[in-house]
């Protein structure tokens, strides 16, 4: 039988120091930047109940879910989305006004190394709660391209969109949600082979059928408003038109509009989304760094509506996309390391404690003698290096 005692499983892995240091670093800068922009922290158990997402992730979520059974035979599930819980607990637990609320947590899946879904992945993300106005979409989208930023990264471009648009095209459709799920899979996808072929095996009617068959194709800058508008009169089209247009210019307005791109064909594989929805990529990797939007009806499922928005941040695939760039590096500086004749251990271990509380990174390795002691401090890069001999002298190499 082959053992897997020095293997991890599909879809995760472990994260060596180096690249551990850069995680932190990045994720430090993410929640001083998400503070600073009135948030505050919040965090949700690692395993929930299934009911909490048996609606609203759409089927694609829910197929990859990972699950397990309680002692009592209830089964829950490795929570696939934190946006979700983040609703639970704005709708069950705080008070009825407006939230700003951010977490850096993981979240799991089946893995799908093809399609760049890992088994464990860390987010980081916001979720403004109980304001559904244009421009608190605008907020959320500016704060997300600020946290690229912030992370580090500098190539890339943040496509929004308005599913709205497509749910008022498809309304009067007679589908049921998972066909409404595969079409929208098709058209997020720009697969127009395969919305051709949904659309003769649903019995699409040709005016709904050409009308989505446009929509991959309506992305592009501000230009891109009058061929959406003119693809409906339905209202809530024009409606969907116009709020896009709003936020277009919102973050035109705050000097954010080199990074924007409009995408109306846009419309993401999770089906909690109403509105404005967006999603940001960058050069050298083939999949989202961020993505996000609003989600107007989540809350109330739990018991109490509210408007919401926000967005999440895949950590890891923001890191894939800063190496490809050439932005990946760094590691922790130490300052100094310190060791000593074995009869000297107290006055040594006494002098890098009092080093540490001066902030300076300090190894502290007793019984080395000062050889092996100066191979350590090249080792380590460090700037200094301390000796305390048998009567307790002290000595910077």
């Amino acid at each position: 039988m082959e053992s897997f005692l020095k293997h991890v499983p599909d879809g995760v892995e472990d994260c060596l120091p180096a690249e551990c240091y850069i995680k932190k670093t990045i994720e430090n800068a993410l929640r001083q930047t998400f503070i600073l922009s009135g948030y505050d922290e919040i965090e949700t158990p690692t395993y929930e109940y299934i009911d909490v997402f048996q609606s609203g992730v759409g089927s694609y979520i829910q197929e990859s879910m990972i699950k397990l059974v309680d002692k009592n035979g209830r089964i829950l599930v490795l929570r696939p989305d934190i946006t979700i819980p983040i609703a639970r607990v704005a709708a069950t637990k705080l008070e009825n006004k407006a939230r700003r609320l951010f977490y850096i947590q993981n979240s799991f899946a089946s893995a799908e190394p093809a399609l760049g879904k890992a088994g464990e992945f860390t987010q980081a993300g916001i979720e403004l709660i109980g304001d559904g106005s244009a421009f608190a979409d605008a907020e959320v989208i500016a704060l997300a391209i600020k946290s690229l930023k912030t992370a580090g990264l500098k190539n890339f471009t943040v496509d929004i969109g308005q599913v709205s648009f497509f749910k008022a095209l498809i309304n009067e459709s007679g589908l049921t949600e998972r066909n409404i799920d595969r079409l929208r899979h098709a058209v997020d996808s720009k697969d127009k082979m395969a919305i051709e072929a949904l659309s003769i095996e649903l019995g699409i009617d040709d005016e709904l059928k050409t009308q989505i068959m446009a929509l991959p194709d309506l992305f592009g800058g501000c230009e891109v408003f009058e061929k959406a508008a003119s693809l409906s009169r339905k209202q809530e089209c024009i409606k969907a038109v116009e709020n896009l247009r709003q936020v277009y210019t919102l973050l035109s307005d705050y000097g954010l509009g080199e990074f924007i791109t409009v995408d109306v064909g846009m419309l993401h594989d999770i089906a909690y989304y109403s509105g404005i929805i967006f999603r940001g990529l960058a050069t050298g990797i083939g999949f989202p760094v961020v993505s996000g939007g609003r989600y107007d009806g989540l809350l109330e499922k739990f018991g109490k509506a509210a408007p919401a928005t926000g967005f999440a941040m895949g950590i890891k695939r923001v890191m894939i996309a800063m190496e490809r760039q050439g932005l990946l590096g760094g590691y922790y500086h130490t300052n100094a390391i310190v060791s000593c004749d074995l009869k000297a251990c107290g006055a040594a271990y006494s002098f890098a404690e009092a080093l540490r509380k001066q902030g300076k990174r300090t190894v502290f390795v007793c019984g080395l003698d000062i050889g092996s002691l100066l191979s350590e401090k090249e080792r380590l890069d460090a700037d200094e290096a301390v000796y305390f001999d048998a009567s307790g002298c002290l000595q910077t190499l």
